[in-house]
């Protein structure tokens, strides 16, 4: 029988993950019984990783051990330093997803080796690759890479008859997506794409802790920006009076004790209203506005062709937000939709789709597409191409083609006798090949010597279901060919490190089940303390005080940690429970 595939959306500010149960996606509680888990990680002083609700608890006391938004810098050089060891943004990914994959095993009671993981839609091949390899690292078997708008897409939309266009407006804690999806028959076509992966709410908790910050500067004369510990304060609370402005007028900030002057300690105590943090986050609003109009002309559509728009992110929450979207389509956003849940379940539809071709394999030599499932047709928002001379750019697959897709083009040599050619790959838009973003480089040695222009190169490009890229080189003269994985070159992980990570994963894993084994066994002890005790109560009698000795040597076991000491102290007083049960019976 084949595992189960999970969907994770894992998110900027909250992860959560989905499956599909009796044909519905359901999403799976955590460990706390929360349906989302928060995108913060803790590394304590004993190197203990935690992850969700106790993370965001402990970044109080450990500021400069928490990683909040790690999201953002997926694709980076970005490097997080604790305890003088540099952390990457995938290793960080890993342990959320480890902790999501933890708790769904927790829920099964079984291995969860698979998913089906989402990402914005406008992430770079970088950011799809890095996404990919944090999966890896925390154990998965990556089985799809999904865009987060065609996700919530699918999960609105696959049980409706009706066909019709959607637009997705997607506005997280650190990422904007707008996607255009056309759904006839259960085909779900992605028409156009735009975004911005450095626009989020984490930007509009910002603002307003600027805004706190300069306004008891003014009046102390003190910056509380300086201090981490403090600005942890800030933004936790800048994150609250958001979350309570999006239903009431205003709201109260009081932070006692925020800072010392020479007169003693500071209160931080302001009323923000929602005309304020309007009037602070309205630039950046606003600034989604043409997004969506270029998404909705990309397409070939005017804004009456859309049929729905569903509001995904809890930044969509604010009211501004949603008065934003009106003055693109007048269509009001659908309410049925939980913008923190739908992007998981659609991962489930898109898990469920992967498991039912699975399942079809096992049973013969072929494969064919589930009639129940749907059929997702997805574009690229980035142009690929190779940098030729003059540092022109050379696009074989444009902006908003769909994928998988292959394309190929033709090139020759531009000096005489040149025995190899090297085509850098780039990700862009711009006419010069340099400005866009390089990911890697493409080389062919071992041409036969001959005149400029005389041999004949074909490239090929074919972008997979997951954006990923692979680039080949072939001479037609001698068929010498040579294909490469495209990655980001300068921030990608090598071998070493990977297996370095996944190896410390594992190791995390082991401690984390020796650690709940220890507590249940400690549970168990004192569970059995607790009842000798009761039965024994102040009696002084002889089997009394042996009972009492054996309590003492259990005791002194739990106090030394040595497993093999407690159980064989806990059957002592088992028996000794049992006897007296027998003697007061």
């Amino acid at each position: 029988m084949a595992s189960r595939i999970v969907g994770i959306d894992l998110g900027t500010t909250n992860s959560c993950g989905a499956i599909i149960e009796n044909g519905e996606a359901v999403i799976i509680p955590n460990s706390l019984g929360d349906r989302i888990t928060p995108s913060v990680v803790c590394i304590d002083e004993e190197g203990d990783v935690l992850v969700g609700k106790p993370a965001k608890r402990a970044a109080a006391l450990n500021p400069d051990r928490t990683v909040f938004s790690i999201k953002r810098h997926m694709g980076t050089n970005f490097r997080v330093n604790i305890d003088s060891k540099q952390y990457t943004p995938q290793e960080i990914s890993a342990m959320i997803l480890q902790k999501i994959k933890w708790d769904m095993e927790e829920y099964f009671g079984e291995e969860i080796d698979q998913a089906v993981i989402t990402v914005p839609a406008y992430f770079t091949d970088a950011q799809r690759q890095a996404t990919r390899d944090a999966g890896e690292i925390a154990g998965l078997n990556v089985r799809r890479i999904i865009d987060e708008p065609t996700a919530a897409a699918i999960a609105y939309g696959i049980d409706k008859e009706e066909d019709q266009i959607l637009m997705v407006y997607d506005f997280g804690g650190g990422t904007f997506d707008i996607s255009i999806i056309e759904v006839i028959g259960g085909v779900f076509q992605v028409l156009a794409i735009k975004g911005n992966n450095m626009l989020g709410g984490d930007d509009f908790d910002q603002r307003i802790v600027d805004w706190l910050v300069g306004d008891f500067k003014e009046e102390h004369g003190i910056d509380l920006s300086e201090e981490k510990g403090t600005l942890y304060k800030l933004k936790a609370a800048a994150e609250q009076a958001k979350i309570e402005l999006s239903q009431a007028q205003k709201t109260n900030i009081l932070l006692e004790a925020i800072a010392m002057s020479d007169s003693g300690p500071l209160t931080l105590d302001v009323t923000l209203t929602r005309s304020k943090l309007e009037n602070l986050i309205e630039d950046l609003v606003e600034s989604t506005v043409p997004l969506c109009r270029q998404a909705i002309e990309d397409a070939g559509l005017t804004p009456n062709d859309i049929s729905s728009v569903i509001m995904v992110g809890g930044s969509t929450r604010i009211p501004m937000v949603q008065e934003a979207v009106k003055k693109v389509v007048e269509t009001g956003a659908r309410k049925d939709v939980n913008p923190d849940e739908v992007v998981a379940m659609g991962a489930a539809y898109q898990s469920e789709l992967l498991a039912s071709l699975d399942a079809e394999l096992e049973m013969s030599a072929g494969a064919r597409m589930p009639e129940d499932n749907p059929v997702i047709v997805h574009l690229t928002p980035f142009s690929l191409g190779v940098g030729l001379v003059g540092d022109q750019f050379g696009v074989l697959i444009e902006r908003n083609s769909t994928y998988p897709t292959e394309a190929k083009d033709y090139f020759t040599t531009t000096r005489d006798f040149q025995t190899a050619i090297s085509f850098p790959i780039y990700e862009g838009e711009e006419q010069v090949a340099s400005t866009n973003t390089f990911l890697d480089m493409l080389r062919i040695d071992g041409l036969p010597p001959a005149p400029r222009g005389i041999p004949r190169i074909e490239v090929t490009f074919r972008l997979n279901h997951d954006r990923i890229l692979e680039a080949t080189a072939k001479d037609l003269t001698t068929g010498n060919e040579v294909t490469v994985t495209v990655v980001a070159t300068d921030n990608r992980l090598s071998d070493q490190e990977k297996s370095r990570m996944t190896r410390e994963a594992r190791n995390r894993i082991t401690k984390m089940l020796e650690q709940r084994v220890k507590e249940t066994l400690y549970n168990q002890a004192e569970s059995l303390i607790f009842r000798a005790e009761k039965m024994i109560g102040d009696s002084d009698d002889e089997t009394a005080v042996e009972t009492r000795g054996i309590i003492d040597t259990l005791q002194r076991a739990l106090d030394g940690g040595d497993a093999d000491q407690i159980n064989g102290q806990m059957e002592r007083l088992s028996d000794q429970i049992t006897k007296l049960e027998a003697a007061e019976y």
